[in-house]
């Protein structure tokens, strides 16, 4: 039994952060530039989608691909041409993806993945939905740090001052830069709209040790499968040269991803289905109708 008035089992001081971002680090990385303009290349918009169906839906690499269209279709290209066709073809689409892509809905998964540029580890960020399986934000960073993970949940669930959802469940790991982007992102919240946003849930380990692991481990499952198709989709660049080049894959594979792979929960339908993608069911004239939609 402890003696009166012995206080040294109570902390005394606490910790208190208040943060501020401007608005710079609100924003997720996009494609910034591109190589060549789609309207004036010797090829057509189809030797495009060929190049965007066999780098970006069927994973291949640059030189693979341009392997693939000389001893299949007999088409010259070299394997720059379909760099610079894949990252033009990104800058293109990249306001057209984010504006497709679905409010997040119910409870969703966020995590994030390394991948190499220029022999540097960068990390890149998904938000899936559980229900509708699409991907509801993305990022590309080389840290992870609080600010990129903040950019994340606003390219998810839009600014706090304008959310696009009145509430959300998000699951993460155990990376503490989630919790900060949390707590940062619903005081902008209660400072507009006078209440919280986002509910954080963790899921530790690779056993549930804990009943919230054990309640939520469905979505960290979920997350995870979607990082070993991103990285299907990726290996075969063995890394980037520059941080625009996994910015432009990353933006056209969650295209991909979302508009035009079929998916197994969803009976063969992709998780966000187009109009303009319809009647469509070739690789190549999915690709060139996208650019064309979002031109």
């Amino acid at each position: 039994m402890r003696e009166a008035g012995n206080t040294s089992q109570f902390k005394l001081r606490y910790l208190f952060r208040e943060y501020h971002f401007a608005s710079q680090d609100l924003t997720a990385a996009r494609p910034k530039n591109a190589p060549v303009d789609l309207n004036r290349i010797h090829n057509n918009l189809h030797t495009v989608g060929l190049c965007l169906s066999f780098s970006v839906s069927f994973g291949l690499s640059a030189r693979m691909t341009a392997q693939a269209l000389k001893r299949i279709f007999d088409i010259p290209i070299s394997y720059q041409t379909v760099i610079n066709y894949i990252n033009a073809s990104a800058r293109y689409i990249s306001d057209f993806v984010d504006a497709n892509c679905p409010a997040p809905l119910g409870t969703c998964a966020a995590d994030e993945t390394y991948i190499k540029v220029e022999g540097d580890t960068h990390y890149t960020w998904f938000i899936i939905s559980q229900i509708r399986r699409a991907i509801c934000g993305y990022n590309v960073s080389d840290s992870r740090d609080i600010e990129p993970a903040l950019a994340l949940l606003s390219n998810c669930y839009g600014s706090p001052q304008s959310p696009k959802c009145e509430s959300g469940d998000l699951v993460t790991d155990g990376l503490p830069s989630y919790d900060s982007a949390v707590v940062a992102y619903n005081v902008k919240a209660r400072q507009s709209s006078g209440q919280s946003l986002l509910t954080k849930h963790t899921v530790i380990g690779l056993k549930n040790l804990d009943p919230e692991s054990e309640t939520y481990r469905v979505f960290k499952q979920l997350i995870e499968r979607l990082n070993r198709t991103y990285k299907f989709h990726t290996r075969p660049r063995a890394g980037f040269k520059d941080f625009n080049g996994v910015v432009a894959l990353t933006t056209l594979f969650v295209a991909f991803y979302n508009f035009m792979r079929p998916h197994g929960a969803l009976k063969g339908n992709p998780p966000v289905p187009l109009d303009c993608l319809q009647h469509q069911t070739l690789y190549p004239r999915m690709w060139v109708e996208m650019l064309r939609q979002a031109a």
